[in-house]
């Protein structure tokens, strides 16, 4: 059944001022009312309503204006609200986060489990959180889930997933059926975009970029049926991840792949294998990626590149790569005005914004064309985490 005007405006309205609080903590109700054009009781009566639920807390008074008066009062969302589990499932490895509504990482840990079928290796990571969760103490919002391959989010499906040799997987509700938290699945690269959208890009939603997420494939040292390096493509475009026409976007094949290979280029397999311990190999796959970019970037006219990955965190040695051997790539970034950026030193990256997806969903304001009534309202999540609080005697 759709939402009737009042509560959509009301939903829409509350998301609008916690998104700006989320985006911009020590804003005042004066500031907001201002910033959103919205009358200044309705901001006060939604303000007053997220404070009532935990969601919002009020902190110390900003300076006065020069017009006098009481000075204002700063806003924040509160860490303790609840808080979103951000998972990065590779098959070398795993990284697992607990980001609490505000952002903050309240919890983190990388491991390996390689000797775990697929489905049980997703289960023991989920229960090792929910395990360090029993610390934490604060309601669960979601489980969001960052994987290799070509995903179909809105569904939960792994249409394709080349490092976990998967096709046509419903992985959420498999997920579902174990676990009674709302479950988002999305694309590692993606991921990375997601975060980059938020943190590296300052909540720069003109923004277009290209988040790029490089990985070495450690186990290929035991399996001869694993590549050694690849490479993911977080594309956003007008500050929007951009998943494609049959979600593939991001999902690279350089100039040198022909039709058949199971990589992602036509280099030798030992070669890719050797990336790993070798840097002439490596800078073999850097001039093969990055000289096949050239001409995407000539066309799409990013303004900004940010590249992640242990492949590339010698940021020293690659920019040298890069000016030596593909000096076109450097200089098409140059032609356009597209800013190169290496954030390289976090290894979580993709899982930290897996959760990040998540709250840009809960603090997004619905469109009207949107099918609300898959749409939960803020009464109904806050309804979710006071159930958790009562079942779990949780603050």
């Amino acid at each position: 059944m759709p939402a009737s005007n009042n509560v959509f405006q009301r939903n829409a309205n509350t998301s609008l001022i916690a998104q700006l609080i989320w985006r911009q903590e020590g804003l005042s109700r004066v500031d907001i009312s201002r910033q959103l054009q919205l009358n200044k009781s309705t901001v006060s009566n939604i303000i007053s309503y997220l404070m009532e639920v935990g969601l919002v807390h009020e902190g110390e008074r900003k300076d006065a204006t020069s017009l006098g008066g009481r000075k204002p009062i700063e806003l924040s969302i509160a860490k303790d609200f609840a808080c979103v589990f951000g998972f990065d499932l590779q098959p070398s490895h795993y990284r697992s986060v607990i980001m609490s509504a505000d952002g903050s990482i309240l919890w983190e840990v990388k491991g390996s489990k390689r000797q775990l079928s697929f489905e049980s290796f997703i289960c023991s990571v989920v229960d090792e959180a929910l395990n360090a969760h029993k610390g934490i103490q604060i309601p669960i919002l979601a489980m969001a889930f960052s994987i290799p391959g070509q995903i179909d989010a809105p569904n939960g499906v792994i249409i394709h997933s080349y490092p976990f040799a998967i096709r046509n997987y419903r992985l959420k509700d498999f997920l579902k059926a174990r676990y009674d938290y709302p479950i988002f699945i999305e694309n590692d690269a993606n991921c990375a975009a997601w975060l980059d959208l938020h943190w590296t890009l300052g909540f720069d939603f003109k923004s277009n970029a290209v988040s790029v997420v490089a990985d070495f494939h450690e186990e290929s040292k035991r399996n001869d049926s694993v590549i050694g390096i690849g490479a993911g493509f977080g594309v956003i475009i007008d500050g929007k991840v951009y998943h494609g026409s049959h979600n593939s976007a991001g999902e690279f094949c350089s100039l040198s792949w022909k039709r058949g290979n199971p990589n992602q280029s036509g280099l030798d397999t030992d070669l890719l294998k050797r990336t790993i311990d070798d840097k002439e190999a490596l800078a073999d796959w850097l001039v093969d990626t990055f000289q096949s970019l050239v001409p995407f970037f000539a066309i799409m006219d990013f303004d900004t590149v940010i590249l992640h990955g242990n492949p590339l965190s010698d940021e020293a040695w690659t920019r040298k790569m890069l000016e030596e051997r593909i000096p076109s790539f450097l200089g098409i970034l140059e032609k356009i005005g597209c800013s190169l950026i290496f954030e390289t030193n976090d290894e979580s990256v993709s899982a930290k914004g897996a959760a990040l997806m998540y709250l840009n969903q809960l603090y997004s304001v619905p469109a009207l064309e949107e099918d609300y009534s898959e749409r939960q309202s803020w009464s109904e999540i806050v309804e979710l985490l006071q159930d958790q609080r009562d079942t779990y005697k949780i603050r």
